[in-house]
């Protein structure tokens, strides 16, 4: 279908709104206290900023098979790299559902007087640091879907798209500039997702 490489626009557009929806969280080192007011005080912000964020996981699932499919025909030498297009997509969908479990539970533990301002003040901190899976998960999807569409005589995407999955995908694993490739990589999907949703009228 036209629609599928659009699920990655659509999952992009998602993250974004939960993230927004998300707001200044508490820091890493926040008080137990601090953690807990902001937590009872954005329940419902929050619950929906969960919810966008599970369904952008699902999308991304989707998109990274789409992906994965085109790098397997346009590199059928390369039978290994769209492995590693889908399973940077899977990754990204476990980061996503992982760490919305976790803002899940500081929801319900604000309102506990039986959880603790120590208890809160630790698990917003694995919150608060919880980036990995996801970061490298698009990071992962980006590189090994460059690596294979640079070279192909017959890719679905310009080469300037492709040799820019590369470079993010390679500046996603260098510190301190991470998340900003990662927000370069959202933008790297949205346009890809558009693209091939205008070229192909097939799944």
């Amino acid at each position: 279908m036209r629609v599928a490489p659009l699920t990655g626009l659509v999952a992009v557009v998602f993250t974004v709104i939960g993230f927004l929806l998300f707001g200044d969280t508490p820091a890493y080192d926040a008080p137990g206290r601090q953690v807990r007011f902001y937590y009872s005080d954005h329940q419902g912000q929050l619950g929906v900023g969960l919810y966008f964020l599970v369904v952008a996981s699902v999308l991304f699932v989707f998109f990274a098979a789409h992906l994965a499919r085109l790098v397997r025909d346009i590199a059928p030498g390369d039978g290994w790299l769209h492995h590693v297009v889908f399973s940077g997509g899977v990754l990204v969908a476990v980061g996503f559902l992982v760490g919305a479990s976790l803002t899940l539970a500081l929801l319900d533990l604000s309102d506990k007087s039986s959880a603790t301002p120590e208890a809160l003040q630790a698990l917003n901190a694995v919150n608060e640091d919880f980036f990995i899976p996801f970061v490298g998960g698009m990071g992962l999807m980006l590189l090994a879907t460059g690596l294979a569409t640079v070279r192909a005589p017959d890719s679905p995407l310009p080469r300037w798209l492709a040799w820019a999955a590369v470079v993010v995908g390679v500046l996603v694993f260098i510190p301190w500039v991470g998340f900003f490739a990662f927000v370069l990589a959202g933008v790297w999907v949205a346009v890809v997702s558009v693209l091939l949703a205008r070229r192909s009228p097939t799944d």
